[in-house]
């Protein structure tokens, strides 16, 4: 998954998420920031949204950001 909307889907498919405020609740980010990060027009997350996301998810921060390594911790 090279883009950030990619790897948005992907994550709120793995936890059962269908809304974007829902997704946006778990790192603080704004229905329409989810949105937008879906949509493309963000085309990266802010570190302080992926790290968030990492606390509350199995995700890496790196591969949020950045689409490198591993997906989740295990």
């Amino acid at each position: 998954m090279s883009t950030t909307a990619e790897r948005v889907k992907y994550m709120m498919e793995e936890l059962h998420i269908n809304e974007q405020t829902e997704f946006g609740n778990l790192c603080g980010a704004s229905r329409s920031v989810v949105y937008q990060w879906l949509s493309g027009k963000i085309k990266s997350i802010d570190a302080r949204y992926a790290f968030k996301l990492e606390d509350q998810t199995p995700f890496t921060a790196r591969w949020i950001m950045l689409g490198e390594g591993k997906p989740t911790k295990k």
